[in-house]
């Protein structure tokens, strides 16, 4: 399918005015920096990495990126503070080319060509900033380029920046907090490499403005380069002389070919894959940009520019590593394994957690647990390892929570070891003994999918849904440990489950979501707020398909989702319908949002997909595709007059988009989003697994 928005003079797919998509999908060009918001690039290993803007690098972090920022963090869009600051390149009458790990950026100014290339290591903790400068004319050019830093090394500069000691030291600029909590032993370093061996190359450090400094002649048509380093270690008796080392290897520029070559490279060979939906924009997102949003993002910086936030979700970061199962399975299989060991002996899990000090949060969120069975299951039906059953790790060490809705301790793993099968078993049965008597559906908590309704203290429609199709799923698991007692609970449970949904959530054309802890119904044709909620419906299709008897319910249910929730002429597909203003009962913090954004009664992005995914799997193929169409940013901004309306990246996906009457259709928080994953998902699995299941077949 071809768009009418190629720029013929760029050659850019999808050209709004701001930038477009190369030919090949694999770039996106900034031409106009002037954009409605910052639109960014993050850069990432799995300990370091930066977030680059069309304004300025926004920051960078060693290790955690909320606990231990390198560089002051500004995320106010109306006033954007880079953390880091250049000058005579990257400052004004630039143009940008965003990569899979990399940025470049190019400008003339006063007859020099100024290109730099930014990217992130795979094996070594800092950030390479690469500048070629080109005299395009036939006199002499004096050319002063400034690199600042604004440094925090930790949490925010109200905390530490007044705790930053710095020296010079090994021809470099050294800075390091004493005081950190957890990072007292990082240095940080800035460090400049001349490749063109000038006498005339001059760089100075300011200890005490941050400032690199570099002063250089170029001659009549002459071409240089350098590399300016910025990077961080971990200094022990081992490492006093680490910045020498990292200079000597990067210094010889064969080497750094050699580096850059094998970052780009592993980019590709990580989100490149070779999907064809037969649509132009939704091949751009599949074959790259949402593997490489879930890798670099979600999975290795855990930050963007609307949050850093440094952490492991229990449920993030185990549904972020279901879009890799195909293409990188080692990664799914070490986070099943990681997030096994994050379980308590009863079968409840943390919430989130920092891994540099295995410090969490409990809670009594009621679908965390769930997904280390949900995603063991997906993982062995694709990749047939069965040995990943067999790999034991420890419970952790319980804390009483006491009369405590959450609790943030660091909690110790115990001496008790149990196999990743039986891990999985015991977050099921867990779940199964949280079933309600008054009407047999599981209890919410203090939130299910939607952290939002943290006040209902009920039961929740969804969970019981998810679980009836967890359950039909982990008896395929269940039959390799040649486990008949859990089979049979398997197959018992659904059946019940399925029948208390239907006796107590079906409403005559759609499924109600949940119930208060006072019995009064939320998501019922009776509210006069949240008449109808998404995920419901989409889960209800997925989890009930396999029952013959329930096929008009599935039927009106998604045709109610359909009427209510989507929103064709703006192309929103919303959570719920109408948004909390001024609730009889309090669903939870879910209200404070204004009506019409994020969860309440915008489109959250992550349970758009769910619809797409439900409309598939009962072979409803065009609305799936409608669906996808709708939540893919390319359609929202493939001109100038939707690229201001959305505002945010076309290339990434938004957390959520508003429905709000006066900001309708404005993408909200991007980047740091589990849809990315979700979407990359319910693509493969419509057209690249069953592509391959009919060869098989």
């Amino acid at each position: 399918m071809k768009h009418k928005t190629k720029n013929e003079d760029f050659d850019l797919i999808a050209f709004n005015s701001y930038g477009g998509f190369s030919k090949d999908g694999n770039e996106y060009h900034i031409l106009n920096t002037k954009t409605p918001l910052p639109w960014c690039n993050v850069l990432a290993n799995e300990n370091f990495g930066t977030i680059i803007s069309n304004y300025g690098t926004i920051y960078t972090y060693f290790r955690n990126s909320r606990e231990n920022k390198l560089t002051n963090w500004c995320n106010d869009w109306t006033n954007t503070v880079p953390g880091e600051k250049f000058k005579g390149i990257f400052d004004e009458g630039y143009n940008l080319n965003y990569g899979f790990g990399y940025v470049k950026v190019n400008q003339i100014d006063d007859n020099i060509r100024k290109d730099m290339t930014i990217f992130i290591p795979m094996e070594d903790n800092l950030k390479v900033q690469y500048i070629e400068l080109e005299n395009l004319s036939n006199i002499e050019k004096k050319v002063c380029i400034t690199y600042t830093i604004s440094p925090v090394l930790g949490v925010s500069s109200e905390i530490d920046s007044e705790n930053v000691i710095s020296k010079q030291e090994f021809d470099s600029m050294l800075l390091k907090n004493p005081y950190s909590k957890d990072f007292s032993t990082c240095v940080s370093y800035v460090t400049v490499l001349d490749y063109s061996n000038k006498e005339d190359f001059d760089v100075t450090y300011d200890i005490v403005d941050y400032v690199t400094t570099i002063n250089v002649t170029i001659n009549p048509n002459e071409k240089i380069s350098f590399n300016i380093l910025f990077g961080s270690y971990e200094a022990d008796k081992e490492h006093l002389e680490y910045v020498l080392n990292i200079r000597n290897k990067y210094s010889v520029k064969e080497k750094f070919d050699k580096i850059c070559y094998n970052t780009f490279s592993y980019w590709k060979s990580k989100v490149k894959r070779n999907i064809n939906t037969g649509d132009e924009y939704i091949n751009i997102m599949a074959n790259g940009w949402l593997l490489y949003q879930t890798i670099s993002c979600r999975l290795f910086a855990k930050s963007g520019f609307y949050q850093s936030g440094g952490a492991i979700g229990y449920r993030d970061q185990l549904q972020d590593t279901m879009a890799l199962i195909s293409s990188w399975p080692e990664k799914t299989r070490s986070q099943i394994i990681l997030h096994s060991s994050k379980q308590f002996e009863k079968g409840d899990v943390l919430h989130w957690w920092h891994d540099h000090t295995n410090a969490g949060i409990k809670t009594y969120f009621s679908d965390d647990y769930l997904w280390l069975a949900y995603v063991l299951c997906e993982y062995i039906s694709k990749t047939s390892d069965i040995s990943i059953l067999d790999v034991e790790t420890t419970y952790l060490q319980n804390k009483d929570m006491g009369n405590q809705r959450e609790l943030y301790e660091i909690f110790e793993s115990s001496e008790i070891k149990d196999s990743i099968y039986n891990h999985a078993k015991k977050s099921i049965t867990y779940g199964l003994s949280r079933i309600n008597e008054k009407n047999g559906l599981l209890d919410i908590g203090d939130g299910d999918w939607n952290d939002g309704f943290s006040s209902i203290r009920g039961q929740s429609v969804w969970l019981t849904l998810f679980m009836i199709d967890l359950l039909a799923k982990f008896i395929s698991v269940a039959t390799i440990k040649e486990d008949n007692e859990m089979m049979q609970i398997c197959e018992k449970y659904r059946h019940i489950l399925k029948n208390s949904v239907v006796a107590s959530a079906w409403e005559g054309e759609h499924f109600v979501r949940a119930f208060f802890e006072n019995g009064e119904v939320l998501g019922s044709s009776t509210n006069t707020e949240c008449k109808i909620d998404l995920i419901s419906q989409a889960w209800a299709a997925i989890a009930l398909k396999g029952y013959p008897d329930m096929r008009e319910e599935i039927n009106l249910a998604l045709e109610s989702a359909d009427k209510f929730l989507v929103d064709k002429e703006h192309q929103i597909v919303k959570l719920l319908y109408p948004p909390f203003d001024k609730p009889k009962n309090n669903p939870g913090y879910i209200k404070a949002y204004v009506p019409g954004t994020r969860e309440n009664g915008g489109q959250y992005t992550h349970a758009s997909t769910w619809l797409a995914k439900a409309y598939f799997e009962i072979s409803e193929k065009e609305k799936g595709m409608e669906i996808l169409k709708y939540i893919n940013p390319i359609y929202h901004s493939d001109c100038k007059e939707k690229a201001d309306i959305y505002m945010v990246e076309p290339y990434v996906m938004a957390a959520d988009v508003y429905a709000n009457d006066e900001h309708m259709g404005r993408g909200g928080w991007t980047w740091y989003t589990g849809s990315s994953a979700w979407t990359y998902k319910v693509i493969e699995d419509e057209f690249l697994c069953k592509k391959e299941e009919k060869l098989l077949k």
